[in-house]
């Protein structure tokens, strides 16, 4: 039967190395903190929305290479599709947004 103390020391040791491991982590890299903590290295100048983007550009390319009416159907499209994205949004916002608190029922205790 294996000893129940191998256990604990075997949990210790891995707890300890597991420690100086962070510890060696947080050394290495306590110098190197974005200016507002949460920046991404090597990350400006890139879109939040890169599909955003891409469909974006897509859309100007057609645009200038389109014929007038070919552009003013694209322009009335994209217009329906924001308008349709805008009742989503509201739609949401109007369920996240809390209701009316129910009142409780008071009811009245005689104390004799």
């Amino acid at each position: 039967m294996p000893d129940p103390l191998d256990a604990v020391r075997e949990a210790e040791r891995l707890v300890r190395e597991a420690t100086e491991r962070a510890e060696a982590i947080v050394r290495e890299t306590a110098g190197r903190v974005p200016p507002r903590g949460f920046e991404v290295p090597g990350g400006g100048g890139v879109s939040p929305f890169p599909d955003l983007s891409a469909v974006a550009g897509l859309v100007e390319l057609l645009r200038g290479s389109l014929p007038p009416e070919l552009s003013r159907q694209l322009t009335q499209a994209l217009r329906e599709l924001l308008v349709a994205v805008r009742a989503i949004v509201d739609y949401s916002i109007e369920r996240l947004e809390p209701g009316e608190p129910v009142a409780a029922p008071v009811e009245d205790i005689p104390i004799e």
